[in-house]
């Protein structure tokens, strides 16, 4: 993996909200990674208990994507991968903070002719506040113009709040727009990459997908990263039941058992 972060790379994440690391993973990496989130997808899809898992249908958000939720719970594999302190070192470095847990995963296929995935902010959504939420999206196949690779509008992190702005459901890419008109002369950048590719995101960064306009499946998968000292705010979004059952707001997001502590300056001296 190159897990390697420049201060020129942290200066470009924290100016433009996102940064896309080339060749994350390459030859035999890419290809275990592609073959353990796919075996954990179709064993996702067998379960009746599925969160935001998409089949289809006539809902437009229905035809966006197939999303599988936590998958590092059910697959030996995808842990191994995912619970990598690197990774969570260069989460906490781009974002930061003294440290990071998994808040979850979660694999995204746009399947042939998917509807485009609105702009959106991710934050908003999540059981936390946090400027300095960060996701890791990885690229199992390339992700291009045609099949609905990933735009940003740079900088929108930096006037983004926590109330909730646009919808992935609702029919036509711009709805964040009446909650941020000024941002609709922002100039999208569309991040094409590589299978193996990855991109770190702010979680308060505006961004959509274009469609897939191609006969094949686009697969990406990604890890939700917050702070390790993050507080819960009301919200349960992809939080377990027995978490969120424990809660109240304002209490420590602490949980080693759902919630991971991947990376820590503290604990590494």
């Amino acid at each position: 993996m190159n897990t390697q972060i420049t201060s020129d790379q942290i200066e470009f994440y924290r100016e433009n909200g996102f940064l896309v690391i080339d060749d994350f993973l390459q030859g035999a990496e890419l290809l275990s990674w592609q073959d353990a989130v796919d075996a954990a997808v179709a064993e996702f899809m067998k379960r009746d208990d599925m969160y935001h898992n998409q089949k289809g249908g006539d809902s437009y958000y229905g035809n966006v994507f197939i999303q599988c939720v936590n998958l590092w719970k059910m697959s030996e594999k995808v842990k191994q991968l995912i619970l990598a302190p690197e990774l969570g070192r260069m989460a906490a470095d781009l974002a930061g903070t003294s440290g990071v847990r998994l808040y979850h995963d979660h694999a995204m296929f746009k399947q042939p002719w998917a509807n485009p995935t609105n702009f959106h902010v991710d934050n908003p959504y999540d059981p936390f506040y946090s400027h300095q939420a960060i996701m890791f999206w990885v690229a199992l196949d390339d992700a291009t113009i045609q099949n609905g690779c990933l735009y940003f509008l740079p900088g929108t992190h930096k006037t983004s709040g926590f109330e909730v702005g646009g919808s992935l459901g609702e029919v036509g890419i711009g709805g964040l727009f009446r909650e941020y008109p000024e941002w609709a002369e922002i100039e999208p950048y569309a991040a094409e990459m590589k299978a193996g590719d990855g991109v770190f995101i702010s979680g308060m960064v505006a961004h959509a997908a274009g469609p897939n306009m191609t006969t094949h499946s686009r697969r990406a998968f990604a890890m939700l990263f917050m702070p390790e000292d993050a507080t819960f705010n009301g919200k349960k979004s992809a939080l377990p039941d027995e978490v969120y059952a424990k809660l109240k707001t304002g209490d420590m997001l602490v949980d080693d058992e759902h919630l991971p502590l991947i990376f820590s300056y503290q604990d590494s001296g």
